[in-house]
């Protein structure tokens, strides 16, 4: 194995951060962990979280930075489903007009 490991421990040192900020990364999915006794996350996965969460400064010439494509799927999901939800309770109230 050449990859190497590091315990949350020395993860939350890194980041600054807390063992269980560590944790929550970890348990919602946004944190890629070997699981076992301690809990060990690479180093290539560390890097990738921290490459994903980047926010980059706009470019001189002014012109927008490129969208995440995660962000921008999790946007028009939301959108959709609040547009959903706009179309059922208008559905609800031309019910009730009648």
């Amino acid at each position: 194995m050449s990859d190497q490991f590091m315990t949350e421990p020395e993860v939350a040192k890194l980041l600054r951060c807390s063992t269980s900020k560590v944790k929550r990364l970890r348990l919602a999915g946004k944190l890629a962990y070997a699981a076992g006794r301690p809990v060990l996350i690479s180093v290539a996965d560390l890097k990738a979280y921290l490459d994903g969460i980047k926010v980059h400064a706009l470019p001189a010439d002014g012109a927008e930075p490129p969208i995440r494509a995660a962000a921008a799927a999790e946007a028009a999901e939301s959108a959709r489903i609040a547009f959903d939800k706009y179309k059922a309770r208008e559905a609800l109230k031309a019910g009730r007009k009648r």
